[in-house]
């Protein structure tokens, strides 16, 4: 399952593509501003405003902003530095809840390979009500602050995060107080218990302790070599697998609705770039879908998601989703010894059942919100075999390739992924999709008769 945090093309932002496995379903700013008579000044007293004085002082807010900016950047510093005390002196009660929350964040962060972590300039949010203004002083104010991270060893790319932080005067000074006042984002260091463990090529983060996450770490190993023998486009051979404690930890590292996750046993999360390509993708599990799978299919899953890790890392426009999940399947499934009347018997059964696809399945067909997934998988994984029966497994690659692949990122045709691969059929494989998918239908039809 492929989920982008920046729309590629025509894909929806954070859209939902799935993953599918051994006959199981698996489980891929509002800114507020006035301009009053009066305003509070920098000491908390009142200020009359004039053009004048407009023009030869700097608004409160302006002076204010100037100071969260350097206390945050304080923060990151102290982030970067493994320095505890310089992070705990940024909060205003590192022994309230808030505080705690916040030192736990620390501690999760230190053991974090951070290559990158930094925030942008505060911005105004909406203001705090009444009520929580009278609760936390009068100079109590929230700011909306972009930041920014990556992981050294791992990722080619940096990651934005959101955060809402409240902020109250202390004397000459400011603090943090709260991140609850606004849409602060969930990010995989709030996880509880949080624990690291790591290879060459895997980075393992999750909720430990270190013995529950170090079986991933292994599958982690093994698929990314599994992937490196199939994807023949350079790539960085990197993973980072992201193990919550909860379905619904799960759901909130990828913005999804905890009830609409349970066919999921893994999603692949993260941005592109401005041309297109992922450089900073989690591969995020769901612990208790996953748990039910016997060790070839989490393997299987691993592997299926390493793959998109991939492909999104070395290619730069869309494709239909039976292609991308078909591809990530083929690599997933690949010498694990069994059959394709095994592996697709969903669909095979609804094959005989005269209820089998009409065509490729479509985008729809592979939310899991509206509808049971495997068969979708597995008419997907058949289609992507069909293409190596016929014209090989190199040949599949260059037509992924070509489908996948534009020098012109900015151009309105990459917008349209059936046109892509509609391309790709014609210049790669010397067909249609017409021609490949009546085809195609026929092989269903044998395959269910056997």
């Amino acid at each position: 399952m492929s989920r982008p945090t920046t729309s590629r093309g025509g894909r929806p932002d954070r859209g939902v593509a799935g993953a599918v496995l051994v006959g199981v379903l698996v489980l891929g700013l509002g800114l507020v501003g006035c301009s009053p008579s009066k305003a509070p000044g920098p000491d908390g007293s009142s200020t009359t405003w004039s053009p004048s004085s407009q023009q030869n002082a700097p608004q409160p807010s302006t002076v204010r902003e100037d100071a969260l900016a350097t206390l945050l950047a304080q923060r990151a510093a102290a982030v970067r530095d493994h320095d505890r005390r310089a992070f705990s002196a940024t909060l205003d009660d590192p022994s309230s809840g808030f505080g705690l929350r916040q030192l736990a964040q620390y501690d999760a962060l230190a053991q974090l390979p951070l290559g990158t972590f930094s925030y942008g300039t505060p911005e105004p949010a909406p203001a705090l009500s009444v009520e929580r203004v009278a609760q936390l002083g009068p100079d109590a104010w929230v700011s909306r602050v972009a930041g920014r991270y990556s992981l050294a060893g791992f990722d080619t790319a940096t990651r934005d995060f959101e955060s809402y932080f409240t902020v109250v005067r202390r004397g000459d000074e400011w603090r943090l107080i709260d991140d609850t006042d606004g849409g602060t984002q969930v990010q995989l260091w709030d996880l509880p218990k949080f624990t690291v463990v790591r290879s060459a090529t895997t980075l393992v983060v999750g909720s430990g302790p270190a013995s529950r996450l170090r079986p991933y770490l292994t599958l982690g190993n093994l698929a990314v070599k599994r992937v490196d023998a199939v994807w023949t486009a350079p790539w960085n051979k990197r993973l980072v697998l992201v193990v919550p404690g909860t379905a619904t930890q799960m759901a909130e590292q990828v913005g999804a609705d905890k009830d609409g996750v349970g066919q999921v046993a893994a999603v692949t999360d993260g941005p592109f770039d401005l041309q297109g390509r992922a450089g900073a993708d989690r591969v995020v599990v769901n612990p208790g879908a996953f748990a039910n799978l016997q060790t070839r299919g989490k393997q299987v899953v691993v592997t299926h998601e390493t793959t998109h890790v991939a492909i999104r890392a070395t290619t730069n426009r869309p494709v239909p989703l039976w292609l991308s999940e078909g591809m990530a399947d083929y690599v997933g499934y690949r010498d694990i010894g069994a059959t394709r009347t095994q592996v697709a018997a969903a669909l095979l059964d609804r094959v005989r059942a005269g209820k089998g696809p009409k065509t490729l399945p479509t985008a729809g067909d592979f939310d899991p919100a509206h509808t049971t997934i495997a068969p979708s998988y597995n008419a997907a994984w058949l289609a992507v075999n069909r293409i190596v029966d016929r014209y090989g497994s190199a040949a599949l690659i260059r037509f992924y390739l070509a489908a996948a692949t534009t020098t012109d990122p900015s151009s309105s045709a990459t917008s349209d992924p059936d046109a892509n691969v509609a391309a790709a059929f014609r210049t790669v494989l010397r067909t249609s999709p017409a021609a490949f998918t009546k085809e195609w239908l026929s092989y269903l039809r044998s395959l269910a008769a056997r």
